[in-house]
């Protein structure tokens, strides 16, 4: 089955890193995707980083690549991004592209901007960030926003995140990404949500600093049939916190929601790395 796993804001494809070897290779085909301006992909100086536009990005992606039926996994912004992606998908009739949503700490409805956002809104702010040198204290900053678990702020999910903030090009897009960020159609998505039929698993951390709690039970009452699952001692990141537990919860997801479209069960746990 293809899964599709998208990044949230500030980050790129490597914050799945610890989570992709649980995905058995006779099960699971994965798709680690950098969005525009993030990881590997392009940073175009001129560009539409919001939401609705990377959505569509995503769209055309799946279509160019043949994919069909994708499980796509969301973080965060890549959460928020695959929302507006399966609403823009039933409304153009490109329904087939998504067999089901995973949508993890991704905010469905207006709230506190992440403090790098709310700074960049600021113009003077944001030129300053692309020019100067980001030390190590200002990943940790946000590292420290993400983890419940502080001891995961080392040197190893420092150097995880630090191109994010030592690129120059990538600096700028995510100055533009944050000042993109609310969209100007945010009321008719959110009042979309109902009408969503695909299967919708809502993943959370209990004490998600950034994304709170209560965007997932907001989401869960809105969405038909979604399924909110809490992760305990768990913050904004679980695939880097709990990706043992993360794993679990979107496999057995996938095989009751999808089973026709996996082969039998496997272990829980594949032995080795995959």
């Amino acid at each position: 089955m293809p899964v599709v796993l998208l990044h949230g804001l500030a980050s790129r494809a490597e914050c799945w890193i610890d989570i992709v070897p649980l995905f058995p290779p006779d099960t699971y085909t994965l798709y680690l995707l950098d969005l525009l301006g993030s990881g590997e992909s392009s940073k175009p100086k001129e560009a539409d980083y919001s939401i609705r536009a990377h959505s569509e990005r995503l769209l055309r992606f799946l279509e160019k690549a043949s994919l069909s039926r994708v499980l796509l996994v969301g973080h965060s912004l890549g959460g928020a991004i695959g929302l507006v992606a399966a609403i823009e998908a039933m409304q153009t009739g490109r329904k087939r592209l998504l067999a089901a949503l995973v949508n993890m700490a991704g905010p469905g409805y207006i709230q506190r901007l992440p403090v790098i956002a709310e700074v960049f809104q600021r113009p003077l702010a944001g030129t300053l960030f692309v020019l100067l040198y980001a030390p190590d204290a200002w990943i940790k900053i946000g590292l420290r926003a993400a983890y419940h678990d502080h001891s995961l702020v080392d040197r190893k999910h420092i150097a995880r995140y630090a191109p994010c903030y030592r690129d120059r090009k990538a600096k700028r897009a995510l100055v533009e990404t944050c000042r993109s960020l609310v969209p100007a159609d945010r009321d008719a998505i959110a009042a979309r949500y109902g009408e969503l039929k695909l299967p919708v698993l809502l993943l959370w951390g209990r004490y998600d600093q950034i994304v709170p709690l209560s965007q997932g039970e907001r989401l869960n009452a809105a969405i038909p049939g979604s399924r909110l699952e809490i992760i305990e001692d768990c913050g904004h990141n679980p695939q880097e916190e709990k990706p043992e537990e993360t794993f679990r919860i979107i496999d057995r997801f996938a095989r009751e929601k999808l089973a026709s479209n996996l082969p039998g069960p496997t272990s829980p746990l594949p032995e080795g790395e995959g």
